[in-house]
């Protein structure tokens, strides 16, 4: 994110909030709407920091509502919340503020921080979270530039409900993520970039200029055959098998090392956070995040929220979607999302849609095929899934 505008960024910040304090979530939304359009506030933030900025205020607006009238207005679609306003515009705030109350009405304690400290928090994390122009080493670009891609990929992967008593698995899990991120950048990267192969990309061009993690996720995304990064990252993710034997170049079976092995992070984050930890012969999946493109997969995500919302939560009658129009959609994404993708959020679809029970998979799942064989090969990470739940 680049740098606030003036050396009174903070006081706009502050100015601002005070502005809404005694406001009621309709107008904080229609303020919202007038500073994103108004030229003279994009000269002391960035149109990303005031969206940071108004995300937040209505985060602490919310909390500051009484709990039934934010049960109320999710019943009616948010309606009492929006002012008058193109459909397409309210569309966007109706998600923005279903995302915002869904802790509410999740019966989640509220946060006690203050409203001008938690944006100036929020847009310090966004800050740490962008991408540098440029990088003056290629260890520092090659590491930052995964770490942003999977978490990219894992932010799509994960819902923003849950089901009772059945545990998210590892890649639908907030919590896994920086767990993850620390193995891959302290466990898996270190190793990568000491293979000859690594070594000889890091001197074929000049990677400090602009675009210089473009080109590395280029790499990535180029596909299988004579990928470096992507089979060094294979390999090494075969390595830390527990059964896995590593020889030297004498023959000897190199003894592992207990800061190489993952499995006991990932077991001790995963009783801490309360999900279902990969296990060794989840390391397919550990592999596949890197191959997952989370832009692709925001872009699915979002067309199957619009249809569930047609075909389950329509504003008005004229926009009831067609039945079954949901269940096409996540058969349209398993079948032409790569790596599948479609199989995950069809996952996640089952975390955040009440409609999307296990009645609701099993009946999607009996549509892929007329045989076991046939649905597997269709759909294997979603029938999987399926096997696994609670009976």
């Amino acid at each position: 994110m680049s740098a606030p505008k003036s050396d009174t960024f903070e006081n706009k910040v502050a100015d601002l909030v005070a502005v809404t304090q005694q406001l009621d979530v309709m107008r904080i939304v229609m303020l919202r709407r007038l500073t994103l359009a108004d030229p003279q506030s994009l000269k002391w933030a960035s149109a990303r920091q005031l969206d940071l900025i108004f995300t937040v205020i209505l985060s602490k607006a919310l909390e500051r509502t009484d709990p039934a009238q934010v049960v109320a207005a999710s019943n009616q679609h948010f309606d009492p919340f929006l002012p008058p306003g193109p459909e397409e515009q309210q569309d966007k705030e109706r998600w923005l503020l279903f995302d915002l109350a869904k802790p509410i009405l999740d019966g989640a304690a509220q946060n006690a921080q203050g409203t001008t400290e938690a944006v100036l928090d929020e847009l310090q994390a966004d800050s740490q979270d962008e991408q540098p122009e440029s990088y003056s080493d290629f260890g520092t670009l090659f590491d930052d530039t995964i770490s942003r891609y999977l978490k990219r990929t894992l932010s799509v992967l994960s819902p923003s409900g849950t089901r009772p008593h059945i545990p998210l698995p590892f890649y639908a899990a907030p919590a896994f993520t920086s767990c993850y991120l620390h193995v891959v950048r302290d466990i898996i990267l270190p190793q990568l970039r000491a293979s000859r192969r690594l070594k000889e990309l890091a001197t074929s061009r000049n990677w400090s200029e602009a675009g210089a993690a473009s080109r590395l996720i280029g790499i990535i995304q180029a596909g299988e055959d004579n990928n470096p990064i992507l089979h060094h990252w294979d390999s090494r993710w075969q390595a830390s098998h527990p059964d896995h034997v590593a020889k030297d170049k004498t023959g000897k079976v190199k003894p592992k090392k207990d800061e190489e092995n993952p499995w006991p992070l990932f077991r001790e984050d995963a009783e801490k956070h309360g999900y279902v930890p990969p296990y060794p012969a989840d390391i397919p999946m550990l592999q596949r995040l890197l191959r997952l493109d989370g832009d692709v997969l925001g872009e699915a995500w979002d067309h199957l929220a619009h249809l569930y919302e047609q075909e389950f939560q329509p504003k008005h009658r004229h926009d009831q979607g067609r039945p079954g129009s949901f269940r096409d959609g996540l058969l349209k994404f398993i079948d032409e999302l790569d790596h599948h993708g479609g199989d995950l959020l069809t996952i996640r679809a089952f975390f955040e849609f009440p409609k999307v029970d296990r009645l609701f998979i099993k009946q999607l799942i009996q549509m892929m095929g007329r045989s076991d064989k046939e649905r597997m090969m269709r759909a294997p990470l979603v029938i999987n899934f399926y096997n696994d739940l609670p009976k």
